[in-house]
C-alpha cells in the first residue's frame, strides 16, 4: 500500500514537471513585443506578442520587417527613420505603445521578441 501511494505521488511529480512553462517576454507591465518567427526557406513573419507570448497580429506578407502597416489586424509599427528601430506602435484596437526598447528574448518555436513598447 505505501509502495502504491509512493509511486503515484512520484507519477505524479514527475508527469507535473514535464508540463510546458508558461513563457513570457516583455516584463515590464502592460508592454508588448515585436518580433520575428521564422517560417524555414518561405522567409519570416513579423508578429506582435502579448507579454505571455500570445501573437497579437501579424504581418500580411511574409517579411522580417516589423516597420509596416500591412499587419492583419491592422496594427501600425513606425519607425526612426532609415532604421528597422521601432518608434511608435498603433495595435488593432488602437492602443498606442511607445519607448521601444531593444531586447532579445525568445517566446519558443523558433518566435523571438526584438523590442518591448510601453503604452502609452
Amino acid at each position: 500500500m505505501i509502495n502504491n501511494l509512493a509511486i503515484r505521488m512520484f507519477t505524479l511529480v514527475v508527469g507535473l514537471s514535464a508540463l510546458p512553462s508558461v513563457l513570457s517576454v516583455c516584463e515590464r507591465y502592460k508592454e508588448i513585443g515585436l518580433g520575428n518567427a521564422y517560417a524555414g526557406s518561405a522567409g519570416e513573419h513579423s508578429l506582435i506578442f502579448s507579454n505571455d507570448c500570445d501573437i497579437i497580429d501579424q504581418r500580411k506578407l511574409l517579411s522580417g520587417n516589423i516597420c509596416a502597416n500591412d499587419y492583419i489586424h491592422r496594427a501600425s509599427v513606425q519607425c526612426i527613420a532609415g532604421t528597422q528601430t521601432p518608434n511608435t506602435v498603433q495595435t488593432g484596437d488602437g492602443n498606442n505603445w511607445g519607448n521601444c526598447r531593444s531586447v532579445t528574448q525568445s517566446c519558443g518555436n523558433g518566435q523571438v521578441v526584438h523590442y518591448c513598447c510601453a503604452r502609452n
